[in-house]
């Protein structure tokens, strides 16, 4: 990168936050030998009566460092799921697959969820819904197929309204279930969990754009980033727009491109994202550049987006009129390719 365009990376991530990229060339065997390396270790440390312990930097406090995490987000749900996907995909060449208890997997993450005193089953990074879908994908048949249904539907009004805890993840679950089923029912609650979240976008004056509110951790957030935020919604809807009628996608396409292009900060080519729409005003914010805040996420979770008619606007976006998701066409806008992430 040159000296110009480090000075304007600088402006939009702190480089004293983040591990220098390394000049290495890309070599796809020695990336096959580091997976075949990591799940073959993964798999054989893995206690027979238990799992795998957090990272010290997973800690929380008066957590014990043996007791291990059984989630999806940073726990033994997450690690088998990815060692399942990494095999089906064939990018796992070396032993034979071990098996896992899926049903001793979800009692144990019920008991942990009720010992902190948490009901949020059907959240989709932290609940007990990704592990009732692989049960289901592995054959538990109706029962497990009605479980998750039920999950889904009382986790759709969750205040989260993000990723890891709300409907968002629902909504990313009922794609993944229709594309493998390919059964009405997952269509049916993805357009539902889809509708409600429309119903539920706040328009910012300020900004010019839409955007949800996040209830968790005893604060109210606007989020943008690619767990918790706007993009990470996004994703679920570019993943299953083919499930939607043309008109409804026509507003989440418009949607998601003006809230994009609205909240993006740029220094000549580069650009990044902060990770509230409405920063805290005691401090600047905090210009990441990781998956769950900062451009790689963004990235990442619009790879699908339909870039042909995509529009940056060159003008604010006027305020929709009507019921939500209306939107008023009557503002310039210019054809333009989406934002690229801040290039380090």
């Amino acid at each position: 990168m040159s000296a110009s365009h480090l000075g304007s990376a600088a402006m939009l991530f702190d480089p004293a936050r983040h591990e220098p990229l390394l000049a290495a060339a890309w070599d796809p065997q020695r990336a096959r030998a580091a997976i075949d390396w990591i799940i073959g270790d993964a798999e054989a440390t893995c206690p027979t009566d238990s799992y795998w312990p957090l990272h010290p930097k997973d800690l929380e406090p008066g957590r014990e460092p043996q007791q291990p995490s059984t989630e999806l987000y940073f726990g033994a749900a997450g690690v088998i799921w990815a060692i399942r996907y990494l095999r089906a995909v064939g990018a796992v060449t070396g032993g034979a697959a071990r098996q896992w208890d899926l049903e001793q997997l979800r009692e144990r993450h019920r008991s942990a969820l009720l010992a902190q005193g948490s009901h949020d089953f059907g959240a989709y990074l932290v609940g007990e819904l990704p592990i009732e879908m692989m049960r289901w994908e592995d054959g538990a048949g109706e029962a497990a197929a009605a479980r998750i249904a039920a999950l889904i539907d009382d986790n759709i009004d969750h205040p989260a309204r993000e990723l890891m805890w709300g409907s968002p993840g629902a909504l990313l679950a009922a794609s993944f279930l229709h594309e493998r089923s390919g059964e009405a029912r997952w269509a049916e609650a993805y357009r539902r969990i889809a509708a409600r979240l429309r119903e539920q976008l706040l328009w910012s004056e300020e900004h010019g754009c839409h955007y949800w509110t996040q209830d968790m951790y005893g604060r109210r957030s606007t989020y943008l980033g690619a767990v918790h935020g706007f993009v990470a919604t996004a994703f679920a809807l570019i993943r299953g727009r083919h499930l939607l009628g043309p008109p409804d996608w026509q507003f989440w396409q418009q949607c998601i491109a003006g809230t994009v292009t609205r909240t993006a900060s740029r220094a000549g080519e580069l650009a990044n994202w902060r990770p509230e729409l409405d920063e805290p005003s005691h401090r600047p914010p905090k210009m990441l550049v990781q998956f769950c805040h900062g451009a790689p996420g963004f990235v990442i979770c619009l790879a699908a987006f339909p870039a042909t008619n995509s529009t940056i606007c060159s003008s604010p976006p006027a305020r929709p009129s009507g019921p939500p998701g209306r939107w008023r066409r009557d503002r310039t806008c210019a054809k333009a390719p989406p934002a690229t992430a801040t290039r380090s």
